[in-house]
C-alpha cells in the first residue's frame, strides 16, 4: 500500500510540474505578444485580418471602396512604363497628405497589366504588389496596393497564396514577403498620387526607392493572373 501511494505521488508530482511548465511557456508566449503590440509593431493574424495597423496619408482616398464600372470601355489599358512617364499633378492642384478627397484625375480606371517583381506588407494593414513592364525591357516600377476590409478580403487571400510566408506574424514599418514565382497579373483600379513620396517639384518620381513612380493603383478592386 505504502509503495503504491509513493509511486501515486511521484505521479502526481510529475503531472503538476509538466501543467506548470505549460502554463508558465504559455504566458511567456502571451507576454511576448503582448509586448510586440504596445510597441507598435503590426501583426498579420491572416490574410484578412491585421492588429495595430496605422491609418497612413490621404487614408480616405486610399480605401475607396468604389467598384470596377461595368463598361469596361471606360477603362484605360496601361502598363507600368507607361504611369512611369506620366506628368505629376500641376502645383495649382491642392494636393497634400491630409486631402481625403480624389482629384479629377485620380477618378479614372485603369487595368494595369506587369510582372510581380516584389511583394511587400506595410504599417497600415496594405499589401504591395510592385510591377514591372512584363518584358523587362522599359524602366518604371509601380506600386499596387491592396487594403485591410471585407471588399479586398479575396484579393489578399489571392496574393498571399503566392507567397512562403506563414501567419501569424509581426513586423515594424514594412516587411519584404518570399514570393514563390513572379506572375503577370492584371489590376484594375483608381490611379492615385501618393504625394507623401514626391519631391517638392511634384514630380512623378519617387525620392526613393529609384526609378518608382508616384502614381499607383490604389485601392486595387480586382486582379487577374495572366501568367
Amino acid at each position: 500500500m505504502l509503495t503504491w501511494c509513493k509511486r501515486a505521488l511521484i505521479q502526481l508530482t510529475v503531472v503538476n510540474c509538466a501543467l506548470f511548465t505549460a502554463l508558465l511557456a504559455a504566458f511567456v508566449i502571451g507576454s511576448a505578444f503582448a509586448k510586440s503590440v504596445t510597441a507598435g509593431t503590426v501583426t498579420f493574424v491572416s490574410p484578412c485580418e491585421c492588429q495595430g495597423q496605422k491609418s497612413g496619408s490621404r487614408w480616405p482616398a486610399k480605401t475607396d471602396p468604389s467598384p470596377a464600372p461595368l463598361d469596361t470601355s471606360t477603362i484605360q489599358s496601361v502598363t507600368p512604363s507607361q504611369i512611369y512617364e506620366w506628368k505629376g499633378p500641376e502645383p495649382n492642384v491642392p494636393l497634400t497628405p491630409e486631402t481625403d478627397t480624389r482629384i479629377p484625375a485620380e477618378q479614372k480606371w485603369y487595368n494595369l497589366t506587369g510582372r510581380v517583381v516584389n511583394l511587400k506588407v506595410e504599417a497600415d494593414g496594405d499589401i504591395t504588389l510592385v510591377l514591372k513592364d512584363a518584358d523587362g525591357k522599359k524602366a518604371g516600377s509601380v506600386n499596387t496596393e491592396i487594403p485591410v476590409g471585407p471588399e479586398w478580403c479575396e484579393l489578399r487571400k489571392l496574393v498571399f497564396g503566392w507567397a512562403t510566408q506563414s501567419f501569424p506574424f509581426s513586423f515594424k514599418g514594412s516587411q519584404t514577403l518570399e514570393m514563390r514565382e513572379q506572375h503577370v497579373i492584371t489590376v484594375t483600379g483608381k490611379a492615385l498620387f501618393d504625394v507623401g513620396h514626391s519631391a517638392a517639384d511634384r514630380s512623378n518620381r519617387r525620392t526613393k526607392p529609384k526609378k518608382y513612380a508616384v502614381w499607383e493603383i490604389h485601392p486595387v478592386m480586382a486582379l487577374h493572373v495572366d501568367q
